[in-house]
């Protein structure tokens, strides 16, 4: 899997320099892009978090799991509600955690050290993806705050961001690898100058959740059941279809009240809403892979 790994970060690269090099691009040629990549690898990621915290799981104990992950989602949508500015600002900060981990999946440290690395990693790659459109970015946050104050320190945020992931992996790994240099030199110019839409879903989608993917099915394929390509595509399918269906009913209806950046913030929050109990989740099982408890 290492080498379709490499193909479609190929992909991803070969996608943000045709958005790149476009001046004007359709925003349907966007979307669609964008919701090919959420379908095939985005969402599926995600769906098979209960089998990642208890692969021999009982109804039972798929019943608690599903009341947990509910009430997470539960809670952080009241969240938004009643506190956006603060859910937005947890969202950036549990996203930053997440995205800066699977950089790191073969590091076997579970220190602090190593978990600013990944706030640190992660929210250079946002901080990247957000300011290089900011115009979209901006239209996306402004029913929650006005960016105005931040923008003209842009670039001291992106290369502050650079500077302190670099320390930190320098100081936990001793060395710096060649994979790291090649997102800083090739990947993140690329998403600075690619659309918000397609860079998001590029590096979430090639950089994020295929290599969390295939850490899943390194572990799941010790169990007879998930042992195949085959069993573990289809795992991946109910939960990948009960999101995607949710999704779409809220954009769907959402479309008759809300305006169009309105409707991509509504985007942006279901996903932080099925991502928050995710992260907790994958979290657990990444530092309990490393310890190889089977």
């Amino acid at each position: 899997m290492k080498s379709t790994e490499h193909l479609l970060k190929a992909l991803g690269v070969g996608i943000c320099v045709l958005f790149a090099l476009i001046p004007e691009n359709p925003m349907g040629l966007e979307l669609t892009v964008a919701g090919i990549i959420l379908i095939i690898l985005g969402i599926p990621h995600g769906a098979i978090d209960h089998l990642t915290s208890e692969p021999n799981t009982t109804k039972k104990g798929m019943l608690v799991f599903l009341i947990r992950y509910l009430g997470m989602i539960g809670i952080y949508l009241m969240l938004w509600v009643f506190f956006p500015v603060f859910s937005l600002a947890f969202f950036l900060l549990f996203s930053s955690y997440h995205f800066g981990q699977s950089h790191f999946f073969e590091l076997k440290s579970h220190s602090l050290l190593s978990r600013l690395l990944f706030v640190s990693r992660g929210a250079f790659f946002i901080s990247v993806i957000l300011f290089g459109d900011l115009p979209m970015t901006r239209t996306i946050l402004d029913p929650l705050l006005d960016l105005g104050g931040v923008s003209p320190y842009s670039y001291w945020i992106i290369f502050g961001l650079l500077f302190l992931s670099l320390l930190l992996e320098g100081i936990e790994s001793r060395k710096i690898k060649s994979s790291t240099w090649i997102d800083l030199v090739v990947l993140a110019p690329l998403l600075y100058f690619t659309p918000l839409l397609i860079s998001f879903i590029v590096y979430f989608g090639f950089w994020h959740a295929f290599p969390s993917m295939k850490l899943e099915y390194s572990f799941l394929k010790k169990f007879p059941q998930y042992n195949s390509l085959k069993k573990f595509t289809w795992q991946l399918l109910p939960f990948s279809l009960i999101s995607l269906f949710g999704i779409a009913l809220m954009i769907y209806f959402g479309q008759n009240f809300l305006e169009s950046n309105e409707l991509l913030l509504l985007f942006f929050i279901l996903i932080s809403l099925i991502s928050f109990p995710h992260v907790i989740y994958m979290d657990r099982f990444v530092r309990w892979f490393k310890t190889d408890p089977y």
